[in-house]
């Protein structure tokens, strides 16, 4: 499992570098090998369960599919990916705490955190909200990828709070770091994209994917 995220470190610098010098071809490549490193770690660490996979190819997609990000067909589709990527982690999340049909009584919330969370995490959606500033047609979808995105990251801390190690701190920070990453994607969509927003976006969006899928596999076989 090591090398495949030393593999990813060294793509990512690559990619990272490619996007600084301006380098076209060798940033989309880079680009789609960015989510293979990481699914081949997760499954070379034990990793078999069905939404964490779906998610990273999900996002792959994503990746794929917002490399022509002025072709609006590639762009929606991109952010469908994309907000189908954190609902399978938002499910793989819910895994994690118990909570299913089968035993939603055995679930492990933590009630006074969800009342301590909602009130800045509605605050925090609503300067994000203000901060990008999208177009009247996209506002309701903006709207409901922030909720989802969000919802990602409550899970994500429950997580941490049932499991506050490294592992749940892995987690909490790889959610928290996707709000970043799509945050500044977003404001760009709406403006000229720019060399640091560019490279932000990406950086935060590795580590992200690379917290969640190490974090899942700190926490078990199988997970």
């Amino acid at each position: 499992m090591l090398i495949f995220f030393v593999l990813l470190g060294l793509v990512g610098a690559f990619h990272v570098a490619c996007i600084i010098l301006k380098k076209e071809t060798p940033r989309r490549i880079s680009k789609c090998l960015v989510i293979p490193m990481l699914l081949a770690a997760y499954i070379a660490g034990g990793g078999r369960s069905l939404f964490p996979i779906l998610a990273l190819i999900l996002g792959w997609f994503g990746d794929v599919l917002l490399i022509r990000i002025q072709n609006t067909v590639h762009f929606k589709l991109g952010l469908a990916s994309f907000l189908l990527g954190h609902i399978c982690y938002i499910i793989a999340f819910m895994s994690l705490l118990g909570i299913g049909a089968a035993n939603v009584g055995a679930a492990n919330i933590d009630i006074p955190a969800i009342l301590i969370f909602t009130p800045p995490t509605i605050a925090l959606g609503a300067v994000v909200f203000r901060l990008i500033k999208p177009t009247k047609e996209m506002s309701a979808p903006v709207i409901v990828y922030m909720i989802v995105l969000l919802a990602m990251s409550f899970f994500g801390f429950q997580v941490f709070l049932s499991n506050p190690g490294v592992a749940g701190l892995l987690i909490l920070s790889g959610s928290f770091n996707f709000i970043v990453s799509d945050t500044i994607l977003a404001y760009y969509t709406f403006r000229k994209l720019k060399v640091t927003g560019a490279v932000l976006i990406m950086a935060f969006y590795i580590v992200a994917q690379a917290e969640i899928v190490m974090g899942l596999w700190l926490l078990g076989p199988g997970i």
